[in-house]
């Protein structure tokens, strides 16, 4: 009897233990499974960059004269206005499996293979490059995820033989018409 409660108990702790670091059906579906390995959240990338980007107006700030500092102090509130604004994915997935290091840009998922964006964009384009510059892989065509229709989008990179360290450069224009790019340096 013992050995019977042990086994069960067992078998519940291996069962359950990997229910945290997926979403999706399972291998042999054509539908989307996500991983803490397999993907990355474009918002993420962006809060890199914008976090980079201030903290480069704050160094100029301290050295600008009068009326170069009035400029860049409301370019800097801008920013800090886009960053605050970037859907913080936990607050929409819930339990969701978080990618590596993400969001301080040091690490390229093991396999990446999925980008998730805001649905608040109708146009979105991803280039990924490596350090050389080399194009690895185009994105363009953006899908609901399934589960989350109304809040984001998804897209399958067609090349996944990424390096430890990648190049993203994303194009997006928002449905008011707004259009916002930038590149990130991801990896070690």
């Amino acid at each position: 009897m013992k050995t019977k409660l042990f086994l069960i108990t067992i078998s519940c702790i291996f069962l359950s233990s990997c229910i945290k670091d997926f979403y999706g059906s399972g291998k042999g579906s054509d539908e989307l499974i996500l991983s803490s390995e397999n993907y990355l959240y474009e918002g993420d990338l962006e809060k890199v960059y914008l976090i980079g980007e201030i903290e480069i107006l704050d160094t100029k700030i301290k050295g600008a004269d009068e009326k170069e500092k009035e400029n860049l102090v409301i370019l800097r509130s801008e920013l800090q206005q886009r960053l605050s604004l970037i859907p913080n994915l936990d607050a929409v997935l819930r339990g969701f499996p978080v990618p590596c290091d993400i969001p301080n840009g040091k690490c390229v998922p093991v396999r990446l293979e999925n980008l998730i964006i805001s649905n608040l964009f109708s146009q979105t384009k991803v280039v990924i490059r490596t350090v050389d510059g080399e194009e690895i892989s185009t994105i363009e065509k953006l899908s609901p995820l399934p589960g989350f229709e109304s809040e984001l989008q998804y897209a399958k990179l067609t090349n996944k033989n990424f390096g430890k360290q990648i190049i993203i450069q994303i194009e997006k224009i928002d449905k008011d018409g707004f259009k916002f790019d930038y590149s990130v340096i991801i990896g070690q």
